[in-house]
């Protein structure tokens, strides 16, 4: 594997391991303006680091269609309230 996606792995695993598991582990005495925004910025995170993987690994074989999917998912993202998911999915389908 190259060095970029490796990097992109990586990154993708630090942010899980951030999201999902140390919170399991660590607890937090958030007020809840504080957990509100924590909730909003964490799968956004996600999200970027979705579109940091797709444009390091895949940009390099095929980047006209790697461009446009992850414009269509920025897209869709800033516009719509689809969801995370359906907007992964949907530029996963155009890509």
């Amino acid at each position: 594997m190259s060095t970029p996606v490796l990097l992109a792995i990586a990154a993708l695993c630090a942010t899980s391991f951030l999201v999902r598991i140390l919170p399991v582990f660590v607890t937090l005495n958030l007020d809840d303006s504080t957990r509100r925004i924590l909730e909003r910025v964490l799968p956004t995170a996600v999200f970027i680091n979705f579109a940091v993987y797709i444009l390091y690994s895949e940009a390099t074989k095929a980047p006209l269609a790697a461009t446009v999917a992850l414009v269509l998912v920025a897209g869709i993202a800033v516009t719509t309230r689809l969801g995370l998911i359906t907007t992964a999915v949907l530029g996963s389908a155009c890509y």
